[in-house]
């Protein structure tokens, strides 16, 4: 004990301190550029709304169950791209359009 020169410091402070340093950059970056900025970059990295795979796979599966309300009436949002606007329809509109499978269910 005598030749120590310092104090300790534990593991958990040190994480506690980057954990601090890593927030308090984010709260500079987003006060300073914008949240509005920050949160289309976050989205943008993750492929934003586009969700033309669920709703394939939400037509498959109604398809598969022989589910005509479901392939044929309810109401569904697609989104092609990020640059694009939501289309309104339902499983038979997006499959005559290509986005999704057809089916054999006559509407």
């Amino acid at each position: 004990m005598e030749n120590k020169k310092g104090q300790q410091m534990t593991l958990g402070t040190i994480i506690a301190i980057v954990l601090g340093l890593v927030v308090l950059v984010f709260l500079i970056y987003g006060f300073s550029t914008g949240w509005g900025s920050l949160w289309e970059k976050v989205t943008g990295l993750g492929g934003g709304d586009v969700n033309v795979d669920t709703m394939s796979t939400a037509c498959t599966l109604a398809c598969q169950q022989d589910n005509q309300y479901g392939f044929c009436n309810q109401s569904r949002t697609i989104v092609v791209s990020a640059d694009a606007a939501k289309e309104a329809g339902n499983c038979t509109s997006f499959a005559t359009k290509g986005y999704v499978d057809k089916c054999s269910i006559t509407c």
